[in-house]
This record gives structure tokens, sequence and C-alpha cells, in this order.
């Protein structure tokens, strides 16, 4: 029992990591950064280093397939996006020598692109923020003149809050969507930034395993802090239940014939107290630690599915439980407190015994491989320092 795990220097790979291992698979670890954390997880049983997948797709894939020939690698489970569309693109060079449990490149690209997720979601009228397409940068003053603010302005491949711009007025947009196009080096037309409607409200997650169409395992979570504040990765959320989200998540990955992992992003848009679909990871999502502290051991159900070609179905789980992504969330907390400047409230929550992500007291080394990249962060950009100086100011 053997599985190959990519993106080592990411918390979820740890987490899906410590999944596995627990359940006595053996881990192979692998990553573009030699300070990987899973690297020194105690559940790695190797690791070995791979071209970057931006740079060297062909590199990558190559040295994922000469791995897995090589030790008889049972699974590949790729985690972040660039590594999953490209495994799922070549799947075709892994699969005679491993089981690779994602669905095809055709159905990975339908959710994965924005726009053709808003068409999907068209077609069988699920819920959406208004949306406007520019094909031409002639475009771009007249939509600016008809659209409704405020909006957001999203590179249509990207994850991660990656390129997302908020505009509050037509100068704003204008200025916004070109500096998009030029810092991205966006050039074909295609590929320009979508337009959305900002929908205020909550933002959730629901989480799924479809087997060919058919679903397996189900959890939603709430994000109770994000960063960037304005929009951005979960640091800190709840799980919960919204069964009109998990609704319309079924149906959505039921009519693409879904198989393996996906998280579907939604907002609770607090005018009309509906959900609105916003878009859809294709692959492990950053919060997948949330459903495996809950109940829900997705990696351990994607790994078994793969193995065995089916599992039983997982829909319950904790309610209630708390879980955050550390040092992210320490940049979120100093962001909250350069608006509120309320000490007693960060330090409340800097404290709070909440499960982190990347810390497991049967696996401590890799949560200090974080601590030292997310100090070094924070110092960078000046965090740390701005938080300690405006506090002790406040005492």
């Amino acid at each position: 029992m053997s599985v190959i795990i990519t993106n080592a220097d990411s918390a979820k790979a740890l987490v899906v990591t410590r999944s596995l291992g627990r359940k006595k698979i053996e881990v192979v670890t692998t990553g573009s950064e030699r300070l990987s954390a899973a690297f020194f997880s105690r559940y790695s049983i190797n690791h070995f280093l791979y071209p970057s997948p931006l740079k060297s797709p062909f590199g990558f894939i190559n040295t994922l397939e000469k791995y897995v020939i090589n030790s008889k690698i049972d699974v590949v489970m790729p985690i972040n996006s660039v590594e999953t569309l490209l495994v799922s693109k070549y799947k075709y060079k892994l699969e005679p020598h491993t089981k690779v449990p994602f669905a095809d490149y055709s159905k990975m690209i339908r959710l994965h692109n924005k726009e053709e997720l808003m068409k999907v979601a068209e077609e069988i009228n699920l819920p959406i923020p208004k949306t406007y397409v520019i094909k031409n940068t002639n475009e771009i003053r007249n939509i600016a003149k008809v659209i409704e603010y405020p909006v957001v302005i999203k590179i249509k491949d990207s994850t991660s809050s990656i390129g997302v711009q908020y505009a509050h007025s037509e100068d704003e947009f204008i200025s916004g969507y070109k500096q998009v196009i030029q810092k991205f080096s966006i050039k074909d037309a295609s590929y320009y930034p979508l337009v959305q409607e900002y929908i205020p409200g909550d933002g959730y997650g629901v989480s799924v395993l479809f087997n060919q169409g058919d679903l397996r395992a189900l959890f939603t979570h709430k994000r109770l802090r994000e960063y960037p504040v304005s929009g951005g990765g979960s640091t800190l959320r709840e799980s919960v239940r919204s069964p009109e989200m998990e609704k319309i998540a079924k149906k959505l990955l039921e009519h693409v014939d879904w198989n393996g992992l996906a998280m579907v992003e939604f907002k609770m848009d607090k005018r009309t107290k509906k959900p609105v679909l916003l878009e859809v990871n294709p692959r492990f999502w950053g919060s997948v630690n949330q459903a495996v502290a809950s109940g829900v051991d997705f990696p351990y159900l994607l790994y078994k599915m793969a193995m065995e070609g089916d599992v039983d179905r997982v829909l319950n789980y904790k309610l209630g439980v708390k879980t955050r992504l550390l040092m992210s969330d320490m940049r979120a907390l100093f962001a909250i407190f350069r608006k509120t400047k309320k000490p007693a409230f960060v330090l409340k929550e800097f404290i709070n015994r909440t499960e982190c992500d990347e810390v497991a007291y049967d696996d401590l080394l890799p949560g200090f491989t974080f601590l030292y990249k997310g100090i070094k962060e924070l110092i960078k950009n000046n965090d740390l320092h701005y938080g300690i100086g405006k506090i002790n100011r406040k005492d």
C-alpha cells in the first residue's frame, strides 16, 4: 500500500500525508522545494524533488512517471491546482503503472475555469453572480458604464484569490482591470479576467467525493476568517450543515458526471438569505483538515476508493468543530488589528487552542518548518513588527 503526495511544502499536503500515514499506508512526499514541511513528517517514508510544474510541466510529469515505475507506487495524489491539472491531462502516461483517482482533464477544465463553470451552472439553472465576459479591451469602458458596483475582477483559471481585485467605481474598475491584464501578462483575449457582481455575506464550502457520478462523501464548512481579509483562503473555519448548498453542489457534480474530490464554494447572500455558487476547486482544497478533524477523512476515502473501486457513503460528521491554518491566521489577525485596534480580541484569538492544520503532537517537526517560513514572511511584510509595536503602544 503506497501513495505519492505532491506539493509537499503546503499545509494540505501535510494533512494528507498524516491522514494516510496514520492508516499505515506508505507515503512518499514530493515537491519542488528542498525545505518542504511534509518531507520532515514521521509519516513520510521517503521523498524526492521534481522540477517546477509551472516552469517545466513535462519535467514534472516525467519525474513523477519515472518514480512511479521504479518504486511501484499504487496511487498518485496531486495536491495543488497546477499539479492536479497536469496529472489529469497526462493520466495516460501514469495509469499503466499506478492509479490516478481524479477526473479527466476535459471535466477538470469545465469546473476549474471560472467562465466555463458559469456556463455549466447556467445550463442547469444554478444561482450564480451576475457575470460579464470581456473579449476585447475596447469593451472595458462600455461595460464599466453598465455594471453595478462593487464588482470582483477574477482571473479565469487562478486559485487562492490570486489576481482577485475589487472595484467600487467606474474609474477603479477600468484601471484595476487593465492592471490585472498587465500584471499577469494576459495576451490571449479568451483569458481576459471575468467580472462578477460582488456578493456580500459569509463564505461556505461544500466538499465532496464522487465515484463516477455517484456521491460517496460530503462535508460543509463555514469560513470564520480569511486571509487576505478582503477575500482569500479560509484561515479559521467551522463544520456546519447547509442542505440548500449541499443540494446545489450535488446537482452540479452529478451533471458533469464527476469523479474524485471537489470543493464547491458559496456565499450566503445576506441580501436574499440565499446561497450563490462562486467557484469550484476540483482538487484537494486548503481547508481539508477541517473535514478530517470533523470525521470525514477525504484523503483515506479517496485512497480506498482508488484501491478497492468504491467506498461506503460518509454523509454525517461532527458539527461545531473549528480548525485554523495557523500562520495565515496570524497574518489575518494582524490585519484585523490594524483596522480595529483591539489588542484584547487579537490576543484572545491568538491564544485560542483551536486545532491547527500545521501542528500535530505526534508529528512536531513539520510544524517548526512552517513556523520558520511563516515568521520570515511576517517579518518580510513587516506585519509582525507593526502588530507588536501597536500592541506595545496601546499598553
